[in-house]
């Protein structure tokens, strides 16, 4: 009877131990990375002679600052990818992005990022607040936000303005959404620069 039991026993002990080496053996990393990256060359804008230009705070929602790259659903709903990820942080990436952005629309500028030393003399501070800067569904992105430029010496706002945009990403890839929000910050950095233009032409 002994001998019948054992029998039975051992056969379940062994499957059970190839269950846990399965359960616990490595599993390919499926993530995969992305980044926003600056546009090719853009028309510029008159601008002065040079001119220093503060960039930042830029502040996105919490729930889009992290590594998981996040889809609205629905108004009320978003989804985090389990694979797909930024590559560094977002809020830096759109940071550099968008001074670059800036850059190639005001060639007579020098871009300085927030926070500068008390020795560098800022003209104007450029800070944006991201309300949205995602996919949204499978096959568009959006960006919402609003920006104000301050006088870099007294910091009184001198102009803020809504932004939103929107762009397709044709084959619901992300890397078509990446190259979309990328598209956004570009239209963003339109707007700025133009705003920065004009302030500056206008007399004192």
């Amino acid at each position: 009877m002994i001998r019948t039991r054992a029998s039975r026993i051992l056969p379940i002990a062994i499957a059970a131990l190839a269950a846990g080496c399965s359960i616990l053996s490595p599993r390919p990393d499926r993530a995969r990375f992305y980044l926003l990256t600056a546009g090719a060359a853009q028309a510029r804008i008159a601008s002065p002679a040079a001119l220093t230009l503060g960039l930042g705070p830029i502040e996105l929602p919490g729930y889009l600052d992290q590594s998981q790259i996040v889809t609205r659903i629905a108004p009320n709903r978003i989804e985090l990818s389990p694979d797909e990820r930024w590559a560094e942080s977002l809020t830096g990436n759109v940071r550099d992005v968008l001074a670059r952005e800036l850059a190639s629309r005001l060639p007579n500028a020098h871009i300085v990022n927030f926070p500068w030393y008390p020795t560098v003399r800022v003209r104007y501070q450029i800070e944006v607040e991201f309300d949205r800067f995602e996919r949204a569904g499978a096959d568009s992105t959006e960006l919402a936000a609003r920006w104000t430029i301050r006088d870099g010496q007294s910091r009184q706002i001198l102009m803020t303005r809504d932004a939103r945009f929107a762009a397709a990403a044709a084959n619901g890839s992300m890397e078509a959404a990446a190259a979309a929000l990328s598209a956004d910050l570009g239209d963003l950095a339109d707007q700025i620069a133009t705003a920065i233009a004009q302030l500056d032409a206008s007399p004192s």
